[in-house]
């Protein structure tokens, strides 16, 4: 054995040390940048048809969990019904009503001015009013309460929303969170954002 043989091996031994460290530090950053990700963000599967067009059953959409909600934000939150997506019609202090447009056919009024909702599938109709528990019928107008939202589907003849007493005014500490962005299906994206955000 000559003399350089030993310090080869220390050399090598070190090199296999630094890169053992290398990898527990880079871990460590990862679960750092997973930690800080999950603390802003979280995952949450569209479940039922509510939400058509805009959202579809089955889909993975990412929510931004501390925001103030504004009309037309679409929220994750609990209720009676569950946990529930919808779109936010009104805010607190202002009025919602559901006007007659013909043919049974109903139209959004927020304090008093008709919203435009070019994300809608289909025409509101009142057949939504042959169902039981209806907490805002046609013609009537609400104001909502301090500290509430006032939320509806985008698929109106098909979504149990704030036209029901088992959702009602909902108030925003049930907020769960606003949709960021929706999460493309069936590749590596989706893959990784729910292998790091909890939904796989």
């Amino acid at each position: 054995m000559t003399m350089n043989e030993p310090y080869t091996l220390d050399v090598k031994r070190r090199g296999f040390g630094d890169a053992l460290l290398y990898f527990a530090a880079a871990l460590c950053l990862l679960l750092l940048a997973v930690t800080i990700i999950n603390s802003v963000f979280s995952l949450c599967l569209v479940d039922g048809s509510s939400m058509l067009p805009t959202l579809r059953d089955g889909q993975y959409v990412t929510l931004y969990n501390s925001f103030t909600p504004e009309c037309g934000d679409i929220v994750v939150f609990d209720c009676e019904e569950g946990t529930l997506i919808k779109r936010v019609v009104a805010t607190e202090g202002q009025t919602v009503e559901l006007r007659y447009a013909g043919d049974n056919v109903l139209e959004l009024y927020v304090d008093g001015e008709r919203t435009e909702e070019d994300y809608l599938g289909e025409p509101m109709t009142d057949a939504y009013v042959r169902h039981s528990g209806v907490f805002l019928r046609p013609d009537e107008i609400v104001t909502v309460p301090e500290g509430c939202l006032f939320v509806l589907g985008d698929n109106r003849n098909d979504s149990t929303d704030s036209r029901f007493a088992s959702v009602g005014f909902v108030p925003i500490g049930s907020v769960r969170g606003k949709v960021a962005a929706i999460v493309p299906p069936g590749n590596i994206t989706e893959f990784f954002v729910r292998l790091f955000m909890g939904g796989l």
